[in-house]
């Protein structure tokens, strides 16, 4: 028996159907298949470095934040403080040392802040004074070595025969060679002490903002101690009005027990 066309046409759709659905079928497991492979090459990546790194490796922040890295840093901190920064610091601590105690006198206070300067300031000079001698030895030094290098020089020239225009040469060759040298230290002194000048101009400047800061603080401190010396006083004055008061209660007691009959004790046996 044979098919009608209508029939064979249909199944041959259905068969067409059924083939590109299968051909999706199996281009849909190859492609699981290349995702399921990826998976396993990437866990055992991640496998294998946290086997390399150690379990202290497994931390959920960056090492600079970890609270072990905070600690060493806080240890470490005092090491790491800039030069200008720890003298600010050990500057204020002085300057807060001599305000902070309200036992000594504003006088006082002053005096030892001026005794201090004027020792910086003797050590200051002593070290420009030390400096500039110093400078002179060196210049000098230098002085004499080219004054007997140029006097070696001659000496051997001239135990040479040589012409008038060598000769010449020389000699203007020689006083040149003085010249710059002699140029040579003028600069060289002339830069010493354009140093020493800011050297001193910032030592100057430095006591200055040192003192007007000490000013200030003195200010304070004066006003503060008169506070506390007025505070003192009315504590003592309170205390001795109290002591006084107290001994007045204790008159009145007495004078109420002298004002009452006195009682006659007879002999003991009776």
């Amino acid at each position: 028996m044979s098919l009608s066309p209508a029939f064979a046409t249909a199944g041959s759709k259905l068969q067409d159907t059924l083939r590109l659905r299968s051909h999706e079928n199996q281009r849909l497991r190859s492609l699981i298949y290349v995702l399921f492979l990826t998976l396993v090459v990437l866990l055992s990546a991640i496998e294998s470095r946290a086997q390399n790194e150690g379990p202290e490796s497994t931390t959920l922040v960056d090492e600079s934040y970890s609270l072990k890295a905070d600690r060493e840093a806080f240890e470490e901190l005092r090491k790491n403080i800039p030069v200008n920064v720890k003298k600010d610091n050990d500057e204020k601590a002085f300057m807060d040392g001599l305000v902070s105690d309200l036992s000594r006198t504003p006088s006082e206070v002053r005096g030892k802040f001026s005794s201090i300067v004027n020792k910086k300031r003797d050590l200051f000079n002593k070290d420009m004074t030390k400096a500039r001698e110093q400078f002179g030895k060196i210049q000098k030094k230098e002085r004499d070595e080219f004054t007997k290098d140029l006097a070696d020089k001659r000496k051997a020239f001239a135990k040479t025969k040589s012409t008038s225009d060598e000769r010449k040469e020389f000699y203007d060759e020689h006083e040149s060679k003085r010249k710059d040298f002699y140029e040579s230290q003028k600069e060289k002194r002339d830069q010493f002490e354009a140093d020493m000048r800011d050297k001193r101009k910032n030592f100057d400047d430095y006591i200055r903002s040192k003192t007007d800061e000490f000013n200030q603080l003195h200010r304070d401190y004066t006003k503060r101690f008169e506070e506390n010396k007025k505070a003192l006083a009315d504590q003592k004055k309170q205390a001795e009005l109290k002591k006084k008061q107290q001994q007045q209660d204790l008159e009145k007691e007495y004078e109420a027990i002298r004002k009452q009959d006195p009682t006659i004790l007879g002999p003991t046996g009776e």
